[in-house]
């Protein structure tokens, strides 16, 4: 019988992307998963960036005013009302020039044109103001009354009222194309990993999005109504989803190419390294004709899961780990393409995990 190939599996780093290879290398340092839930590059045990359970940040809270240099500010279709300064209800207007706190009323556009409707408006430190409508980005500077004010983007806008968070001296927020990032001036607007962002984060119109920064995983969540959250690591560029709801993690890595151009390969051995004080760790192999067979079963399989439905029919092995080194399985799992889908209810880590694959007949 044929020596098994031996293949190590490093932790899919890059979190879940759009645009994925199936056809990765077993030792390519960094390489996404078709999908996962409640786990982060950084474990939840020690913070180490080795991969394992993750547990989400609830939505913050926000305050209920919007104030911007001691005035109040509030909109409504293209309209942005600056109560007096120091006096959050006096919004009447003034024709004395000479006072310099009076309220004001003003918008956001280019000379002779009509401003489009304000969806957000984002103070920074007295210093600058951002204004988002669904498709513009503009910064104003200084007091509303008098400050210069510039167009940062006529393409790209927000979702909704809260679909921003700021961190330090940059904005975050979600756009229909995607999320971006800003710095508090107007100035710096790129898109955070366009190429690898997931298709659930592009079109989005649900505009009860809330976006947090997380300083502790220093990332940022995405939260949305019926649907995962997000937490995109703002310093990889992975994106991580993650629901509050529920203690189970789960997480594919591969896709796996266990045989050759007509050849089956099976699984005969497999070996995990859980991190010391780890919880169970279920595996589970979950086979396919092709690459992208495999991950759409894999991802189905943890989303019937999580909805507690039947998923034995994508399983072809499945065993248990336990915390440390002695964790070896047989799974006989015999396929042209796999995933390996470890889930547990704990908060876990992982070290590493090897297979032995060998030659197992034709494909016909």
């Amino acid at each position: 019988m044929a020596r098994p190939r031996t293949i190590e599996l490093r932790w899919p780093a890059l979190g879940v992307v759009r645009s994925h290879s199936h056809e990765r290398q077993y030792s390519a340092v960094s390489y996404p998963t078709p999908w996962s839930l409640n786990v982060y590059l950084e474990d939840s045990l020690t913070g180490r960036q080795r991969g394992g359970s993750f547990e989400g940040p609830l939505p913050g809270s926000r305050p209920e005013s919007i104030v911007y240099r001691g005035r109040t500010l509030t909109f409504s279709s293209n309209a942005i009302t600056a109560s007096r300064v120091g006096n959050s209800t006096d919004t009447t207007l003034s024709a004395d020039v000479s006072d310099m706190l009076r309220p004001t009323l003003f918008q956001f556009s280019e000379a002779t044109e009509q401003g489009s409707d304000v969806v957000a408006l984002v103070p920074h430190k007295d210093a600058h103001l951002l204004c988002f409508t669904a498709t513009e980005t503009w910064a104003l500077q200084g007091d509303p009354l008098n400050g210069p004010r510039r167009r940062v983007s006529d393409q790209v806008g927000i979702v909704g009222a809260d679909a921003w968070c700021v961190a330090h001296d940059t904005v975050y927020f979600l756009s229909e194309l995607g999320l971006y990032q800003v710095d508090a001036d107007g100035s710096g607007l790129k898109p955070l990993s366009e190429e690898v962002l997931p298709e659930d984060l592009i079109g989005v119109d649900d505009d009860e999005v809330k976006l947090d920064y997380d300083h502790a995983s220093r990332g940022v969540s995405i939260h949305q109504r019926n649907k995962p959250s997000w937490l995109c690591d703002t310093s990889s560029g992975g994106f991580w989803p993650f629901d509050t709801t529920t203690r189970q993690s789960h997480v594919l890595i591969g896709p796996l190419r266990l045989g050759e151009t007509d050849r089956y390969g099976m699984i005969q051995r497999i070996h995990g390294i859980m991190a010391a004080n780890s919880a169970e760790v279920t595996w589970r192999v979950v086979l396919g004709d092709t690459a992208e067979e495999a991950c759409d079963n894999g991802k189905l399989a943890i989303t019937a899961a999580v909805a507690g439905s039947a998923y034995s029919q994508y399983v072809a092995a499945e065993g248990t780990w336990r915390a440390g080194r002695s964790n070896t399985g047989w799974p006989r799992a015999r396929g042209m393409w796999g995933v390996l889908w470890l889930s547990s209810s704990g908060e876990w880590a992982y070290e590493g995990l090897t297979l032995g694959i060998v030659p197992a007949g034709n494909w016909r």
